[in-house]
């Protein structure tokens, strides 16, 4: 028990530091803005935005599922690797196909959001394709080995990326740049996986792939239906706003909400494998860690909501200081904060759904949030422009959240949201009113580190962690301090 817990935290320290390296991903969106303008980042988004909806349909499942189904038995990877590579090979080929007709019916007015989806297209499947392959290394606990080669990957994309940006100082050498990497990239995931894991041996056993591809495909349809969840808003503003102009300011604010999104993918991609074999081995155990998850989720982002509603300015204003006209997205960067609240819970929900095979839930309960954000924003965008759209945004979180709680509280494992929820909520007030009443005599920074020791002061001081997590938290740090 003591290594598997270990175990665990350690691949938390890597699963860590694999998701603070999207950053630099983060860091490379901004400057698109900061070096081509509201116009061309508009651009530049919408098609990044078609190209991510359809790299859905290379994977339509199949990479979380074979984490899941992995991770119960090693015994199949090298099943898994050499069919799942002939498949996505031909999954790639056939939705490349469909795009580019889609493509060009939908985007006649503007040959450069065409070009920029040809290419980003492109990228965006090799990334498909290695990210599929870096479940192996997770589901064999080699982290370290996945935390390498991601930052091996996004350190690349920051150098090359940002040469193309400020050398070129167009988004074609940008994209250009960033599909030659990934493909560099994808050939080195597989040389390791190959040497280190299994042999990759092409194969194509129809009725095995026929299978798998049918149970994850309530899966597949639910990233599909959370990818145009995530994106829809800089498609319906490209449309009807049809300047680019309201889709760029949307997504100077979208970037910075994006950036901070990615935080959850720490637990993530730890407490999806793991969740996945407590299921089938010890069901109380498997409650308790998905209990604790849920409430890391709501500890995560009450500070995250809070220093991001009161820092929305502050960031703009460093972010895009090259180009003012961005820094009137404050309200849409504010309200894209509050849906924090949701979306970082939201993770682990559907993460707990997933490791009980519950995929069609999760696929319905998406589905009917985005038509339910579809419906809003048709009456927000043309009332309200892009800031509607954020806010439509907030409302589409909160009803995938209401959903999924109402479901697991009821119909599984009564997760109690609420309870789970209130404390945290409680302390996020106290803080949101420390920096409300605080910023007429104290400046915003030195207050921001005045109230971020108190949060965590209030942490100990209203016992959110029990004892069993305070020993367990000492004792896996302890562990990894002595294996160095």
């Amino acid at each position: 028990m003591a290594q598997k817990n270990y175990n665990i935290v350690k691949n938390l320290v890597f699963s860590t530091i694999t998701t603070f390296s999207s950053f630099f991903l983060f860091i490379l969106l901004i400057f698109v803005g900061r070096l081509t303008g509201v116009k061309q980042s508009g651009i530049f988004n919408t098609a990044l935005a078609v190209a991510t909806i359809f790299e859905m349909f290379v994977d339509l499942g199949l990479r979380d599922l074979t984490a899941r189904n992995v991770s119960r038995d090693k015994l199949l990877t090298q099943k898994y690797v050499g069919n799942l590579l002939s498949w996505k090979m031909t999954l790639c080929v056939t939705v490349y196909s469909i795009m580019l007709i889609v493509v060009n019916l939908f985007y006649d007015y503007s040959p450069d959001v065409r070009m920029a989806i040809y290419i980003l297209t492109v990228s965006s499947f090799l990334k498909s394709m290695k990210y599929t392959f870096r479940v192996f290394f997770q589901a064999h606990d080699l982290f370290a080995y996945d935390t390498g080669l991601v930052l091996l990957e996004r350190t690349s994309e920051l150098i090359f990326g940002l040469i193309a940006l400020f050398v070129y100082k167009t988004i074609f050498a940008f994209i250009t740049a960033f599909a030659l990497v990934r493909a560099a990239d994808f050939i080195i995931a597989l040389l390791i996986l190959h040497f280190k894991i299994s042999k990759i041996r092409l194969q194509f056993d129809w009725h095995f792939i026929k299978r798998l591809q049918k149970e994850s495909l309530p899966l597949g349809m639910f990233f599909i239906i959370l990818t145009v969840f995530s994106y829809i808003d800089i498609l319906m503003l490209s449309k009807m706003c049809p300047d680019f102009n309201a889709a760029g300011l949307y997504s100077a604010a979208f970037r910075v909400y994006e950036g901070v999104s990615i935080l959850p993918t720490i637990i993530y991609l730890v407490a999806l494998p793991r969740l996945s074999e407590l299921f089938v081995i010890d069901k109380k155990r498997h409650y308790n860690f998905a209990i604790r998850i849920v409430k890391y989720m709501f500890l995560m982002a009450i500070p995250v909501v809070v220093y991001g509603y009161f820092f929305s300015d502050f960031l703009l204003t460093n972010f895009y200081n090259s180009k003012p006209e961005f820094f009137v997205a404050q309200f849409a960067l504010q309200a894209l904060f509050v849906g924090i609240i949701f979306q970082y819970p939201n993770w682990m929900l559907n993460t707990i759904l997933m490791s009980v095979d519950k995929q069609k839930i999760i696929m319905y309960v998406g589905l009917i949030s985005l038509i339910f954000k579809v419906l809003l924003n048709l009456w927000a965008i043309p009332a309200y422009g892009y800031e509607g759209a954020a806010v439509a945004t907030v409302c589409g979180e909160g009803m995938i959240f209401l959903l999924n709680s109402v479901y697991l509280r009821f119909h599984h494992l009564k997760v109690p949201v609420i309870k789970i929820s209130f404390r945290p909520i409680i302390i996020g007030g106290i803080i949101a009113s420390g920096f409300y009443f605080g910023l007429t005599y104290i400046p915003l920074i030195p207050l921001g580190i005045i109230l971020g020791i108190s949060y965590l002061l209030f942490l100990f001081l209203l016992k959110i962690f029990d004892q069993e997590e305070i020993a367990g938290f000492k004792n896996n740090l302890l562990g990894i301090i002595k294996s160095k």
